[in-house]
């Protein structure tokens, strides 16, 4: 069966040049991966592109960009970024200017495996400091929302880059395969089990449903959503107690010291829902925010 789609690395010319980088094409061509190296216009970049084969149209570059630098080089990043916090953002906007797209960026840090052993490499007569290290890592993680990632070696490179790759490929498929017109319907959502109810009699029916519909919560056994059938026979039951609740934490808490029974005879062991889960219950029928998480 053919492909629908080829992806390529695109990789600038600069980091082939470097020994850290000397086995990448190598690797790539053991993975019959496919790749480019071109200069690119950001130096030290790699990025992708998808052609779609089955539908004859031209490629499209992704969004997804590692930026690689030695470890001196982000040190002098950091540096630069302590006189002037705009600096970061400049960095990106040129980024994002000069291959005409947002970009979601990732820097790959060459030499060391983590940021433990990148703080390592600081001595006292350093420039910058942890403390800087940690500030940049904030910043970049949660104002620009950059990954950082790690390459002690040549191979770690490779590795991670056509990791990258892989996961570039298979995105497709998998946007195709968790597509659907209800995403809130079970049935395209495998991690959580179906609800299946025989129609017999009407109200062990309705208890049946309301006993599986609790079941939808994760780590919620058929003991627990027994438990809380037995005290609110049904959700219209559960949705008034909620309203007679004087705050809004006794209504978090409502379920929480329902006690669950387990076993038979001296096997038997009791516990409770627990205020974690009673809060996510009262969430899912009382919230009003329709991006609210559970």
């Amino acid at each position: 069966m053919s492909k629908a789609h080829e992806v390529t690395a695109w990789i600038d010319l600069n980091i082939i040049d470097k020994s850290w980088a000397k086995s990448l094409t190598k690797e790539f061509d053991e993975k019959k991966a496919k790749y480019l190296v071109e200069s690119m216009p950001v130096p030290n970049t790699i990025t992708w592109s998808i052609t779609n084969v089955a539908n004859n149209i031209d490629e499209e570059f992704v969004s997804q960009l590692l930026l690689l630098m030695t470890t001196e080089q982000f040190f002098q990043f950091v540096s630069v970024c302590n006189t002037n916090k705009n600096n970061i953002s400049d960095l990106f906007q040129t980024i994002n200017n000069k291959y005409n797209s947002k970009k979601a960026i990732t820097i790959v840090i060459i030499g060391v495996n983590s940021s433990l052993s990148l703080s390592k490499l600081l001595t006292r007569s350093s420039i910058i400091k942890t403390n800087d290290l940690d500030n940049i890592y904030l910043d970049l993680q949660l104002q620009f929302n950059c990954i950082i990632k790690y390459a002690e070696n040549e191979h770690d490179l490779a590795t991670l880059i056509l990791s990258f790759t892989k996961a570039i490929t298979v995105a497709p498929e998998k946007r195709l395969k968790n597509l659907s017109p209800f995403t809130f319907h079970v049935d395209t959502m495998k991690q959580y089990k179906a609800i299946r109810v025989d129609i017999d009699q009407p109200n062990k029916t309705l208890e049946s449903l309301w006993k599986q519909i609790l079941q939808q919560f994760p780590h919620m056994g058929i003991e627990q959503a027994q438990a809380i059938v037995n005290q609110y026979g049904t959700i219209q039951g559960l949705v008034q107690a909620y309203k007679q609740c004087q705050t809004e934490n006794e209504a978090k808490l409502l379920l929480a010291d329902i006690q669950v029974r387990r076993g038979a005879g001296v096997l038997t062991t009791t516990r409770k829902i627990g205020p974690h889960m009673s809060e996510k219950i009262w969430k899912l029928f009382t919230s009003t925010d329709g991006n609210d998480l559970l």
